[in-house]
């Protein structure tokens, strides 16, 4: 049952990262191509960005209610990059509505935009930031010495940088394919967003090389298990062999090739770094960790908690598949 939910969160933080991840994307692509890009990110967010959100909320209750152990570890001692990613999701979120509804003069609407634009680089580069503080292993217990110590120092380091725009530049390539993809092909073919989507695939295919390379510097012990892993270098190895896919679906103006190889690259870079994480939910120093059986709540809990969640899954799948349909549909 622990496995299970364990692969129901991997699930929720891949899907987060494809439609919230991309939405975040485009704001920053917002910011990169200009006034120009505005009314063809304001016409794929709208009206369902907003259910993008719904896969966060998941991967924190089953968290909250799974593991409590881990809950409670991350959102004590990372709770500062926490605290800005949540901050950016709502300062983007009144941004976005207000510049849309508020009757106010273009200048107020510009900072709205403003707004808009700055939070979408907040909130992935801190939940990248998180992620990275999860595996670093710097965390501890030592609440004597400070709260720059023990809330601070633990993400304040290279390694998280490097994740925090590793991330940032994997929401700015998905939102150039998946806008892409819903623009459709120019008159040759090719698909827009092409010399965005290859600068920002560039970007993450160098930031993601730049991660290991400081982990392994700095002797995290997530580096080693991703190298001794065989799943974990066969997930990298086949999001290495999409990038020639990627290219060419963007020449031949290919949506379906498009999404399907762009989607199965996140896929793989989730779930080699989920393969390489594991047993190990959240490390601390001095090679202490919480594992998923030492924080997995009693038998009853997880079993009632596989019930709801299947429950929803029935219940609320459908109609997001539906919303989806009805606002992403030409007719």
């Amino acid at each position: 049952m622990a496995e299970t939910l364990i692969a129901a969160i991997g699930a929720s933080l891949l899907l987060y990262l494809l439609f919230g991840g991309a939405d975040f994307g485009a704001g920053i692509l917002e910011l990169v191509v200009g006034p120009r890009a505005q009314p063809y990110v304001d016409r794929a967010l709208s009206p369902v960005w907003e259910t993008n959100h719904v896969w966060l909320i998941l991967a924190v209750v089953l968290t909250f209610v799974g593991f409590p152990a881990a809950y409670v570890a991350v959102s004590t001692y990372l709770h500062v990059p926490l605290s800005l990613a949540l901050l950016g999701i709502v300062a983007r979120g009144v941004a976005f509505t207000f510049r849309h509804y508020d009757p106010a003069p273009p200048s107020t609407r510009r900072w709205y935009t403003r707004v808009f634009k700055a939070s979408s680089v907040l909130t992935p580069f801190f939940l990248g930031v998180v992620f990275a503080g999860i595996a670093e292993g710097r965390m501890h217990e030592r609440l004597e010495e400070g709260f720059l110590s023990v809330f601070v120092s633990p993400w304040l380091s290279p390694l998280a940088a490097a994740v925090g725009l590793f991330t940032c530049a994997l929401c700015v390539f998905l939102a150039a394919s998946l806008l892409a993809a819903e623009r459709g092909p120019r008159a040759g073919g090719q698909l827009p967003y092409l010399r965005v989507a290859r600068g920002a695939h560039l970007a993450a295919i160098s930031l993601g090389g730049l991660v290991f390379a400081v982990a392994w510097h700095s002797h995290v012990a997530f580096a080693h298990r991703f190298l001794d892993s065989p799943v974990a270098l066969g997930c990298m190895g086949i999001a290495t062999a999409l990038i020639p896919v990627v290219a060419w679906s963007f020449g031949r103006g290919a949506v379906l090739w498009l999404r399907l190889a762009v989607a199965a690259q996140v896929a793989t870079i989730v779930a080699g770094f989920g393969v390489a994480q594991l047993p190990v939910l959240v490390a601390f120093q001095a090679g202490e960790s919480i594992t998923y059986v030492d924080a997995a709540a009693p038998a009853t809990t997880l079993r009632l908690l596989l019930m709801a969640l299947g429950t929803g899954a029935v219940l609320i799948g459908p109609g997001v598949v539906y919303l989806m349909r009805v606002y992403k549909s030409e007719g």
